[in-house]
């Protein structure tokens, strides 16, 4: 039984929940203990069913929730890291971090105070419009589940290779369907990133779908209160126009102001629209629906902030606060945005609402259908390269996900209800003191107008956003009653009482939690990570270090990192960076930029426009070995592809040697024709080289200091040179030095103006990037985004774990093992490339399910195996037993046939498979475009689409006569990643033909006993064992 003035507190650690009674008012103050384990912070005494509040005072009727209660689990980071050790995955450095004296522990320690501090005394934001409790909440789930682990989210969310499991995919395409069924799309495509991102991608997607339908008219954006940031990386990443309106003009204004912005209606208008902004900005869809009836427009919204509130309002609600209801669809360019039922056709929205960080993470939303279709399938990634930024961290998109998973369209639309009451009830409580106050139309934000300068500090302490109109509230699911009169009584300068009446509380963490079956599948899914990295040799991923780091980094999922820690880590950490490529001074620095990055892809696309905006007639020069993003950084860009012009695209790929690094000569020959263009046009010759150290599929570096030379030598001099070292960077400077244009080091080598690295490739943290860029004018910061905090916070962890001694030894046990994977694969007699001093070594494909089990990168005839640390020793032998045992497995069959296949041909015969590189693969796809189907009606075709991934796939058999080895017979065999082999063709010399049905059989022994002994399953169809003529 309570005593009447007493209140129950419910205290939630975790997922464990305890009650507290107190009867009287709790001042703040920690329980008695070794290690302080909850912290109660100025819960006020309730009033008595008795008490009344003075006539005069307004009275708030929300819902209330329990008292706010700061969680301070004692958490041991040393002991999680010393428990964690059977996960870990050794290499020199993490088998250092075994004993217990090493430095690392330090480290943990200084971890564990941040982590204690920030959990402790987490700041009271209640009406901050970036993040809320109930969101951040939802990820504390993800270290229990044992996040992070190393993972990536590249490419968009139906782009599955099944070699690559690291991911989340499954969750993302989920929520696809479920944001986008509430905008009418259930088959919407897009994928969740950083909202500058996603609105890009958007916009990107409505440039690329007016490329298609006007190819002759140049798109023009047109825009009211969208965000100036955004928009300024539309207009350099994508070479579009922009131009402003003010939607409070009169509509026939508007409409003639577009008709001479648009040469008459010539030019098709992307309309860009923000409905709610955290400054309290927001654009009137119904003004920019009327302006549609005279102006052909598509339309993209940016809903980051309020996409699950607007569409899971019920109809009546809707009606009442006058929201259009949105659907997401394509149109033509003269349809008007309301359709006829009364609803606004959006062609791309950004969907979010449930922010947990700033930046929040949001949803790009397109149809299907719409965006063009030049997008290459790259081999390396097995899919479509049609993200802006490529890689994607996986925790952050599942983190947005588990949000539908736990509320779904019921439990928003209950949650925003009641903010919705809160509201209502705040703007009484203030309007009774005659407060000004605007209620945004299109969210559950109002803006308090006239406030003091001691009002509006005491409300920017609860999380408010000082605007250009006022001070801006964000309603958010946690606020409380007493949030509520404490705005009131800032405002009033009275002492509200808390109302007698205790209204039915909701508890939305209890009410909605996530399934036990979505746990366990999680649980299950990061489990069968740590068994399937052991393996995984194709990509330039260090995937071993969250092994050991994990547990750590994972205590800080649902910890709000304070903005000051961030900002100062940030500076200290660049500075440092920035250091190591000889910035040595602030002086040094002056004239340079730096950022963090979502990932090497746009730490590339960054670099190389900065250099842009300072050298706008410049050509960009990169080799055709390059990373395959660059060229869509190119692409994208109407400015570097002069597509409105009558001219050639600014840029220029030039082939490469046989080592994969630039070729030096033909890169001269090029920028000698253009310097020649340039001066007949009266312009200033200027040149940016992309240079490659290490990120190449050979693991290939250009040759900088000949570079320099042989331009040098013909006059031409390199305006910026930008090094893309995403991979080699996070290990070693590789002797490459920043300093201004043209300057030279004492060696020779020239300096560059730039660098990108990648903290996910080389080091295995969260995906991210940096990229260093000469700005004098301070032109990289105008395009940097705000990063996810996670970010800074661990580069700083991984800086303390990592410092340069270490990365180096780390080095060298890579490189050890790549000449060990080099020798052992000679050995057996595999044919192989390797750069000097590279971790990438190079071999003609072996059979598909090899490939799939170590999930090696293809590229052609070859595939790669990169030996990063969490490749051991013993890995590689597994590699290569493999590889010899197929090897012997196939002699095995090939001796059981030998004697039949004698009798049969006459001749002494070898059957051998046929490898990639091989020079009969060459011979036989030759031999197979002269070939003649031995029966009638046969379909050259269906030979001609089967013989080049035959011969790539290892396990084609040719028969060769012993004397003269010359070929006598191919039988065709195809493999796959399930461990399936398909026979396919059957070739024969023409004077074979009479014994062609005996050699048929014996092709079918032999395939059933190489199946046999590979393990592999066989399968056929009509085309299989079919004989042609060579």
């Amino acid at each position: 039984m309570v005593a009447p003035n007493s209140q129950v507190i419910t205290v939630r650690s975790d997922f464990s929940t305890v009650e507290l009674k107190e009867d009287i008012m709790i001042e703040s103050f920690k329980l008695k203990d070794s290690k302080p384990a909850v912290t109660i912070i100025s819960v006020a005494e309730l009033p008595s069913s008795t008490s009344s509040s003075p006539s005069n005072t307004p009275r708030i009727y929300p819902q209330l929730c329990p008292p706010k209660i700061a969680i301070s689990n004692p958490v041991n980071l040393q002991s999680i890291f010393g428990s964690s050790q059977v996960q870990w995955i050794d290499d020199p450095v993490i088998t250092s971090w075994r004993n217990p004296s090493h430095k690392i522990y330090n480290t943990l320690a200084s971890a564990n105070e941040l982590l204690e501090k920030w959990t402790s005394i987490a700041p009271h934001t209640p009406f901050s419009p970036l993040s809320d409790p109930l969101w951040l909440e939802t990820g504390r789930i993800l270290k229990d589940v044992g996040l992070p682990w190393h993972n990536n989210q590249v490419g968009m969310a139906d782009d599955l290779d099944s070699s690559w499991p690291f991911h989340f995919k499954s969750y993302e395409r989920d929520t696809l369907r479920a944001k986008g069924s509430r905008v009418g799309d259930p088959n919407a495509s897009g994928y969740i990133c950083h909202p500058s991102e996603a609105n890009c991608y958007c916009i990107r997607a409505l440039q690329q779908e007016l490329r298609e339908q006007y190819p002759k008219s140049q798109p023009l954006v047109v825009y009211d209160k969208f965000d100036q940031g955004i928009l300024y990386c539309v207009e350099t990443f994508f070479g579009l126009q922009s131009h402003q309106i003010n939607l409070s003009d009169r509509i026939e204004d508007i409409v003639d102001n577009l008709r001479e912005a648009t040469d008459g209606t010539h030019r098709p208008v992307i309309f860009i629209a923000n409905l709610a902004t955290v400054d309290g900005k927001y654009d009137n869809i119904n003004v920019i629906s009327e302006i549609s009836k005279h102006i052909p427009m598509l339309l993209h919204l940016d809903m980051t902030q309020n996409f699950d509130y607007i569409t899971t309002l019920p109809q009546h609600d809707r009606k009442l606060l006058g929201i259009d209801r949105i659907n997401l669809g394509s149109k033509s360019l003269n349809q008007p945005l309301r359709l006829r039922d009364g609803s606004i056709t959006a062609c791309t929205i950004v969907a979010g609402g449930t922010n947990h960080t700033d930046p929040p993470l949001a949803l790009a939303l397109k149809p299907t259908s719409l965006g063009g279709t030049d997008f290459v399938r790259v081999s390396y990634v097995r899919g479509r390269d049609q993200t802006l930024a490529g890689s994607r961290d996986s925790i952050g998109p599942l983190w947005f996900s588990l949000q539908e998973v736990r509320f779904g369209e019921k439990g928003f639309r209950e949650i925003y209800e009641r903010c919705r009451e809160m509201r209502e009830n705040l703007m009484q409580a203030l309007n009774a003191y005659g407060i000004s106050i605007i209620r945004l139309p299109y969210s559950l934000d109002i803006i308090i107008r006239n406030c003091s300068k001691e009002q509006a500090d005491k409300l920017l302490s609860l999380g408010a956003v000082s605007t250009h109109t006022g001070i801006l509230l964000a309603i958010q699911p946690s606020v409380t009653s007493e949030d509520l009169e404490q705005v009131v009584e800032i405002m009033s300068s009275h002492t509200i009482r808390t109302h007698s009446i205790n209204p039915t509380y909701i508890d939305f963490p209890s009410l909605y939690q996530i399934p036990q079956s979505v746990t366990r599948d999680l649980s299950s899914t990061v489990e069968s990570w740590k068994i399937l990295t052991r393996s995984s040799s194709g990509y330039p991923l260090y995937m071993g270090s969250l092994s050991a780091l994990g547990p750590l980094i994972g205590q800080f999922l649902g910890v709000d990192i304070p903005a000051d820690r961030l900002n100062t880590q940030k500076k200290a950490l660049l500075v440092s960076r920035m250091q190591s490529f000889g910035l040595l001074t602030p002086k040094d620095r002056a004239n340079f930029g730096a950022a963090f990055t979502n990932g090497s892809t746009m730490g590339n696309r960054m670099g190389l426009q900065t250099a842009l905006k300072r050298l706008p007639k410049a050509t960009i020069y990169f080799s055709t070995e390059t990373h395959y993003s660059v060229i869509k950084t190119m692409r994208d860009c109407d400015i570097i592809t002069r597509r409105w012009l009558d001219r050639k695209s600014k840029f220029s790929q030039v082939p490469c040697n046989k080592d994969g690094s630039i070729s030096i000569d033909l890169l001269v020959q090029r920028a000698l024709v253009d310097k020649q263009e340039a001066l007949e046009i009266g312009e200033e010759y200027q040149m940016i080289l992309l240079a490659n150290i290490g990120t190449t599929f050979v693991g290939a570096r250009d040759g900088l200091k000949e570079i320099y030379r042989k331009l040098r030598e013909v006059g031409i001099r390199i305006s910026h040179l930008h090094a893309d070292g995403a991979f080699d960077f996070g290990y070693s400077t590789s002797g490459i030095k920043l300093g201004s244009p043209g300057a030279v080091g004492p060696d020779g080598m020239p300096m560059v103006q730039g660098i990108t690295l990648s903290n996910h490739k080389a080091m295995g943290s969260i995906v991210s990037g940096e990229v260093i860029s000469y700005s004098p004018g301070n032109e990289l910061s105008a395009l940097e985004w705000t990063v996810d905090p996670r970010i800074i916070f661990e580069r700083w962890v991984y800086s303390q774990a990592y410092p340069p001694a270490e990365c180096e030894a780390l080095l060298r046990y890579c490189q050890d093992n790549a000449s060990r994977l080099e020798l052992s694969l000679r050995r057996i007699g595999v044919v192989t490339k390797r750069n000097p001093g590279s971790m990438i070594v190079v071999l003609e494909k072996p059979p598909a399910w090899i490939i799939e089990e170590f999930a090696l990168r293809p590229e052609g005839d070859w595939v790669h195996f990169i030996t990063v640390p969490d490749i051991s020793p013993e890995t590689i032998d597994l590699f290569v037993d493999r590889i010899q045992q197929f090897k012997s497995n196939c002699l095995a069959a090939f001796s059981y046939i030998t004697p039949s296949i004698n009798i049969i041909m006459n001749s002494r015969i070898e059957a051998r498979c046929i490898q990639s590189r091989d020079p009969l693969a060459k011979q036989v796809v030759e031999l197979a475009k002269g070939a003649a189907p031995l029966a009638p009606g046969g379909n050259y075709d269906s030979l001609e689409s089967m013989v080049i991934p035959s011969m790539r796939s290892a396990l084609s058999i040719a028969m060769l006569n012993t004397v003269g080895q010359e070929l006598e017979a191919v039988l065709l065999i195809e493999s796959f990643r399930d461990q399936t082999m398909k026979a396919g063709a059957l070739l024969i010399k023409s004077y074979h033909v009479e014994r062609a049905e005996a050699i048929v059989a014996v092709a079918k022994i032999l395939s059933g006993f190489m199946a046999k002994h590979t393990g592999a399953r066989l399968i056929s169809d009509g085309s299989s064992y079919a004989c042609y003529l060579i």
